[in-house]
């Protein structure tokens, strides 16, 4: 009896031996973060983290934006570069709407980073000029990246938007001036960004206005006729 009760626990202590070989820890844990921000430099803005529309900055057609894309490995701290993220990639494909300033035809930017130390940050700026014409245009410009741990049992990937508003002035016909023998000289003009309130309160006040006026236009008068 006492032979069968150790081959038993033999027998319990190779399937435990096995199930840890069949299923090992991995020890490499990079861990990639981007974060894409915009700023208009012809409008003298701040840099923005403009994810969607609702943050989009605004910008005109011919304005100067500047994109600041950053590649960061948040991982621990390790000392044998277990958490080391190799192989980084950042893409960026331009929408429409914008153009490289340094080269205009270029529509993909790829940035290969290397390797990312835990803590490490990477920064790539480039500026781009608003090509769109079309009045509440959205632009959203998305920056991508990608990396692996030294082994490559760990793949690293992310996004980040930066979002962009066109407004575009809307002209009228120019004023003509002059003529008749004189130099004759057309004015542009264009519409306000917001149009004044044309609401029921506006109304009122410029009746009310209007009213106030010719009350006093009528106690003119009537103060004539009486000294007459």
């Amino acid at each position: 009896m006492k032979k069968l009760h150790l081959l038993g626990v033999s027998v319990v202590t190779g399937v435990v031996i096995a199930a840890t070989v069949a299923a090992p820890a991995f020890a490499w844990h990079p861990k990639g973060v981007i974060k894409k921000s915009v700023q208009n430099v012809s409008a003298n803005g701040q840099l923005a983290d403009a994810n969607d529309a609702k943050t989009a900055v605004t910008t005109k057609t011919g304005d100067t934006l500047k994109y600041v894309v950053e590649i960061s490995n948040a991982a621990e701290a390790a000392s044998n570069g277990n958490n080391d993220m190799a192989f980084t990639v950042m893409t960026d494909t331009l929408p429409a709407g914008v153009e490289l300033v340094s080269n205009p035809s270029q529509r993909v930017i790829t940035e290969n980073l290397g390797t990312l130390r835990p803590g490490q940050k990477v920064t790539k700026e480039y500026s781009v000029r608003v090509t769109s014409n079309i009045n509440k245009d959205v632009v959203t410009n998305k920056a991508c990246f990608t990396g692996d741990s030294e082994v490559k049992d760990n793949p690293q990937k992310g996004c980040d938007n930066a979002v962009v508003v066109v407004t575009v002035p809307q002209t009228l016909p120019p004023v003509v001036t002059g003529g008749e023998g004189g130099p004759v000289k057309e004015t542009p003009q264009v519409l306000p960004a917001t149009l004044p309130a044309t609401g029921p309160a506006s109304v009122a006040g410029m009746f009310a206005g209007v009213t106030g006026l010719g009350a006093a236009v009528h106690a003119v008068v009537t103060r004539k006729k009486r000294n007459q």
